[in-house]
């Protein structure tokens, strides 16, 4: 989660950023000008932990040598600068679907169709190739001048086997948006965990039941792939002589259930029932029934669609019990919040804290990887793990307080913590580390002396006189025992 680039910045000496576009899943998205081949691109950022960047460029690349379809963005390739990684594609003339939208927010029956039909050709092509967008968004579809489109944003692509669902959830979604011209927020009723839409606007049934099982909350009630939901929508009807047999099957089984029942019932003998023995209620320990765990995540302020799709992006690492154990010590006010966090909400709580936003990465990343080690060097989908990014940062924020040096403790459950120091130009510093799983970071405004230092013993000089943070964080997801000091030496005459 990173602030995104100044205009006129130049990344790697040749691109220079003309207008941020947008904020997308994985980070920023910015047009910019090649001043190689004077031509306009766009750069794609991708947020990830540095030791991540090399194999994400691998795997990037892999795609790109797949996604050779007209329909599909050109990308030319992947850079690194600064421990940012960003995709380089062609930039192509056009329009959003987010532009499109707020031009026009009711779209008719017959245009939703239509993209409903351009978008899942897409797809079919793309599901075939095993490969899912999961990013599919108003912003990551543009319609080109000559009216076809193209998908963009491959920034949270990988190559999959069977599921699909994300893709087709998320057309899904854009198409009641259109048709209703109301956003996602207003179309989904969090206590039933549907969407409720269609009392907004008038649609063919046929339209209308393929949407809502794309939308079902039962995922092995949806379409498995873009195939089958072209075959609903746009199949001539066939008579399901399947559920005709069957029905009659049923219907024979009935019968013959309730014949035998009426035989048994006639043979039965009447027993003489012996007087109930009177048990005083009270005089029995009434054990308390156990929380299920739909009252729990209502309890504790949690939107059930959004612990849904975390558990769904998770690949099979969490259950609902577990991640509601992991969200349970989080502040009711963080907790509750989640699903609707956003980079503008980070931004504005980062300007009621005194300490940097870098420090304050630092210490969020550290924590949820305590939680997560699963997703480690990951790019967090903003939507689901990005929520519980945003959740810690919260807190951190709130919580977090300055130390003085030196210092002495214990760091649990992947909480670190912050220590200011004034150092000046040419001074000497000496660490001294008394722990086997602390990472330590020095830094000010705009110098790194230490970055993820984890040995016992380091020396180094200032550069730049000013106000430095001193970063300490768990390496370990048990408890971490540490000692910290810094000595200082007179600067050099």
């Amino acid at each position: 989660m990173q602030t995104p680039l100044s205009l006129d910045t130049v990344v790697v000496d040749r691109y220079c950023i003309l207008k941020i576009l947008h904020q997308g899943a994985a980070g920023w998205v910015y047009l910019t000008i090649d001043q190689t081949t004077k031509g306009f691109c766009v750069l794609e950022e991708v947020c990830a932990d540095s030791n991540a960047i090399a194999f994400l460029q691998a795997q990037f690349n892999e795609l790109f040598a797949v996604l050779k379809l007209r329909e599909v963005a050109h990308y030319q390739g992947t850079i690194v600068e600064f421990d940012r990684l960003y995709l380089v594609r062609d930039y192509a003339e056009g329009h959003s679907y987010r532009e499109l939208f707020e031009q026009s927010r009711i779209s008719s029956e017959k245009e939703v169709m239509r993209f409903l039909r351009q978008v899942l050709l897409i797809l079919r092509s793309l599901h075939r190739r095993e490969i899912v967008h999961q990013n599919l968004s108003f912003n990551s579809i543009v319609q080109r001048l000559d009216g076809s489109l193209m998908l963009a944003e491959f920034t949270q692509a990988s190559f999959v086997e069977q599921e699909f669902d994300a893709d087709l959830f998320a057309v899904a979604v854009m198409s009641i948006v259109f048709l209703t011209g109301c956003e996602p927020k207003e179309l989904y009723d969090e206590m039933t965990q549907t969407w409720k839409w269609r009392d907004r606007t008038t649609v063919q049934p046929r339209l209308a039941q393929v949407l809502d099982r794309m939308l079902s909350p039962h995922l092995q009630h949806r379409y498995p792939s873009a195939a089958k939901v072209l075959q609903a929508l746009f199949a001539p009807h066939r008579p399901d002589f399947a559920s005709i047999v069957f029905t009659f099957v049923l219907i024979g089984l009935a019968a013959i259930s309730a014949y035998r029942m009426i035989n048994h019932l006639s043979n039965l003998q009447p027993v003489l029932e012996a007087s109930p023995i009177a048990i005083d209620a009270a005089s029995t320990p009434q054990e308390k029934p156990k929380e299920t765990i739909q009252q729990r995540s209502k309890r504790l302020g949690l939107n059930s669609d959004l612990l849904n799709q975390i558990i769904n992006d998770s690949t099979g690492t969490q259950t609902a019990e577990k991640l509601i154990n992991q969200l349970e010590p989080f502040s009711q006010e963080a907790r509750s919040a989640m699903g609707t966090y956003k980079r503008a909400d980070y931004n504005t709580w980062l300007t009621k804290t005194e300490i940097s936003d870098r420090a304050i990465e630092l210490l969020t990343d550290a924590q949820f990887v305590s939680r997560f080690p699963d997703q480690k060097g990951k790019v967090l989908n903003p939507r689901t793990f990005g929520q519980i990014w945003y959740a810690i940062a919260r807190d951190q924020i709130t919580k977090i307080q300055l130390e003085t040096l030196p210092a002495r403790g214990t760091l649990r459950n992947g909480v670190g913590k912050v220590y200011r120091s004034q150092f000046k130009q040419g001074q000497t510093l000496k660490l001294n580390l008394k722990s086997d799983s602390i990472t330590v970071w020095i830094f000010s405004a705009d110098t790194t002396l230490l970055k993820s230092f984890d040995q016992s013993s380091w020396t180094g000089k200032v550069s730049r006189s000013g106000s430095y943070e001193i970063v300490i964080v768990p390496s370990t997801t048990s408890a971490a025992q540490y000692e910290l000091s810094i000595e200082t030496s007179s600067t050099s005459k």
